[in-house]
């Protein structure tokens, strides 16, 4: 049944005659963004502030904070576009996934890696590659309770696996690369944030969590430029949670009002990106910072280099820009000149696709990643054709693997009987 207009349309009128009284205009609160953003000078007194929410009496302070000397930069500045490096392979990766379909013939999942290779500077055609993996095994498909793994599973196993296939395709590109590149400039994209966690619904959480940050150390010792690209931070207000702790006049006032603190105070309403777009210039990047929270605090216990990092880009011309946010881990910062080359190759990146400002590379690895509802269907006939090639009807066994499902789940199954006389008493 569709929806019935002719019953929204009065609703949608006394929408429209609220307009004038909602509050679009954030004008104000940018301007008051700016004027702190700009007062936050003293590097030492944000330390102090951030140390005071970190202690046992604040709780709750999701905010920026600098990152410790030498690495530290003044989070007041925007940092102008560098000069791009001669050379440097730019390796991205991006994944898809199937999910189980309980009604299958046979239980399986897919998750399909795409991994692009550009080369920048180089004389040298890019590598595209594709790296499916189709989940069958009752270890991988059930649970211990001898359920389907939930979908955010799958989706948790897809983050690990562009993880470890970025990570060997960089040291697969130091053993085999030549003309120079074996031992240059390595940058590996990833397309989404950095600090992942997978929580306790996911299947064998603790476990995938170590293989992530196993990976990690992989592209560590590989000495990669490892970045997360966010292309839209629209729920991004860490900057402006720093920003509103800044104003707050003593310690007392901080201890009575850390409840704002996650709403950004005076300020709530504001995205870190709505700040930055009014800041920074085309080409322009943030200070580099960190994120105070507890996932990031474990990260920082696994290792000091594992810390996530972050800034924010302007990337695109004055035509058509975006605010992006990178996530980096603390061995990028640490490495001389990293950060510049890294800056340096997004924005040339994001100018190679004329009006759309994002990295060449991911767009790349997206495409090759993704699997649409055609190439479902058509894997789903290619396992069907192989049962019935091995004399078993797909039908009887979908039957068989639901019904054994059913007794292991605690859902019931409902379906209309055809079979009863509705003129018989009940």
């Amino acid at each position: 049944m569709t929806l019935e207009f002719n019953k929204v349309i009065d609703q949608v009128a006394k929408m429209g005659s609220m307009i004038d009284k909602l509050d679009f205009d954030m004008a104000d609160k940018v301007l008051l963004a700016r004027q702190r953003f700009e007062a936050a000078s003293d590097l030492n007194f944000i330390r102090e502030r951030v140390a005071l929410v970190r202690g046992p009496e604040v709780s709750g302070y999701r905010g920026a904070a600098p990152l410790d000397d030498p690495l530290a930069e003044p989070i007041n500045r925007a940092y102008p576009a560098p000069p791009p490096p001669e050379h440097a392979a730019i390796l991205a990766a991006d994944g898809s996934q199937v999910y189980p379909d309980e009604q299958a013939a046979l239980h399986y999942y897919l998750i399909n890696i795409g991994l692009f290779t550009y080369y920048h500077g180089y004389d040298r055609v890019p590598e595209p590659r594709t790296l499916p993996h189709l989940a069958f095994h009752k270890s991988e498909i059930h649970d211990s309770s001898k359920r389907l793994v939930s979908n955010r599973t799958v989706d948790a196993r897809r983050t690990v696996q562009e993880m470890q296939k970025l990570a060997e395709a960089c040291w697969d590109h130091r053993r085999n690369s030549s003309n120079g590149s074996r031992d240059g400039l390595l940058l590996a994209l990833y397309d989404n944030q950095l600090l992942f966690w997978a929580n306790s619904d996911v299947t064998n959480s603790d476990q995938v969590t170590r293989d992530y940050h196993n990976a990690l150390v992989h592209l560590h010792d590989a000495r990669a430029i490892l970045a997360g690209y966010v292309d839209n931070p629209h729920r991004s207000r860490v900057v402006l949670r720093l920003l509103f702790l800044l104003s707050l006049r003593d310690d007392e006032e901080v201890i009575r009002r850390q409840k704002e603190l996650a709403e950004g105070g005076d300020l709530e309403g504001l995205r870190d990106k709505h700040l930055f777009q009014h800041l920074l210039a085309p080409g322009e990047r943030s200070a580099l910072m960190v994120q105070n929270s507890p996932k990031n605090l474990a990260f920082k216990q696994r290792g000091i280099s594992y810390e996530i990092a972050f800034f924010y880009v302007k990337v695109g011309d004055r035509e058509r820009s975006a605010i992006a946010r990178v996530d980096v881990p603390v061995w990028v910062a640490r490495m001389p000149g990293a950060i510049e080359d890294l800056h340096a190759l997004l924005l040339a990146q994001a100018s190679m696709q004329g009006r759309n400002p994002y990295p060449y590379a991911l767009t790349r690895a997206d495409e090759l990643a993704r699997v649409t509802g055609k190439d479902k269907r058509k894997l789903d006939d290619l396992i069907n054709l192989e049962l019935r090639r091995r004399g078993v009807d797909p039908r009887e066994l979908a039957a068989k693997a639901r019904g054994k499902l059913m007794a292991h789940s605690e859902r019931r199954s409902f379906e209309l009987r055809s079979d009863i006389n509705r003129d018989e008493p009940w």
